[in-house]
């Protein structure tokens, strides 16, 4: 939680940080018809340990049959936490007591509760842990996945080396597959090194000689093949970087069909390159632009008055309808 940093702006440097996450889950039926659940969350900052976060409010809500139910509320820092059944249950006390004791002003509820090994708050941090996985944000930063890592998990994983080797093939039509190499030095800091067969002339050429878009893939599908096996959402920033349009085109295709994306596994990306506008539809755009005093706002497209679903977005952007243009000078 430490992450979360306020805007740096006077005015607004000790505001509460607010949080919503929709998801839908079987978490309280395992292998049931999945619900939607919402955590809600409120988050400063202790005045005098800015490091320190204050939790003021959060709650966990199901929606059996459409109707909002509380599974957990804090309503404040000092406030004792309010539980449902299913949690004061779990904590093995009567259901009519309804609270627990107040928890921890910099702890999150969700959190102690997996530590007392409530069923749906373990699977809740668990789910949420699995997400690092397939994103390439940390804190303020986009990161790539170290080559040892990725060398491992197609060693390990002969489906995801196959599936990945397929579609490095389609991408580029020298390249006949990847070899992982085991080095000969006895060097613990060693580790494989990737190769890559190619069509004669050329019989084989390492991941350093590899062209910048290839390298992209070759780190990048990993992650991506994680989010479509297991129905998890991956967060992807600057996708098209090195990449041309249309494999970055292909890749949005592989999470809209039932084909390829058969456990409704959701793609999260951010992207500077405006051709991928006609790829899309309007739902599925949301535009980041600044105001005047450096802040942040994101609208939907769908948010804008009279944009047709049929109607191409790329000149509407273009046109500055969408909002999202950079001036410079």
């Amino acid at each position: 939680m430490k992450a979360v940093m306020p805007f740096a702006s006077e005015s607004t440097f000790s505001d509460t940080t607010r949080f919503r996450l929709d998801v839908e889950a079987d978490w309280l039926e395992p292998d049931g018809t999945p619900q939607l659940f919402r955590y809600e969350l409120a988050l400063g900052r202790d005045p005098s340990n800015l490091d320190r976060p204050v939790f003021s409010y959060e709650a966990l809500s199901h929606f059996p049959r459409g109707r909002s139910r509380r599974l957990f509320e804090r309503e404040s820092s000092e406030a004792p936490v309010r539980v449902s059944k299913e949690i004061s249950g779990a904590l093995g006390f009567d259901a009519r007591a309804g609270r627990i004791g107040a928890i921890r002003d910099d702890a999150p509820v969700i959190g102690a509760l997996a530590m007392l090994k409530v069923p749906i708050a373990t699977q809740i941090t668990e789910w949420l842990q699995s997400l690092t996985a397939i994103s390439n944000v940390s804190f303020a930063t986009t990161f790539t996945l170290p080559t040892r890592n990725v060398a491992d998990l197609l060693t390990d994983n002969p489906e995801l080396r196959a599936w990945a080797s397929r579609r490095l093939e389609s991408s580029d039509l020298g390249i006949r597959g990847v070899d992982i190499r085991e080095r000969t030095v006895t060097d613990p800091k060693d580790w494989p090194t990737v190769w890559f067969n190619h069509c004669e002339p050329v019989s084989a050429l390492p991941l350093m000689a590899q062209s910048g878009g290839t390298q992209r893939l070759f780190h990048l599908l990993p992650q991506i093949y994680i989010a479509l096996n297991m129905g998890l959402p991956a967060a992807l920033d600057e996708i098209d970087a090195d990449l041309h349009v249309d494999i970055v085109g292909d890749m949005l295709e592989w999470f809209r069909s039932r084909e390829t994306n058969p456990r409704n596994a959701q793609l999260l990306v951010t992207s500077h390159n405006v051709g991928l506008l006609d790829d899309i539809e309007k739902e599925e755009l949301f535009v980041v632009e600044k105001t005047r005093l450096g802040a942040t706002r994101v609208h939907g497209a769908q948010d804008v008055r009279g944009l047709r679903r049929d109607t191409r977005l790329y000149p509407k952007y273009r046109a500055g309808v969408l909002g999202g243009i950079p001036k410079v000078g």
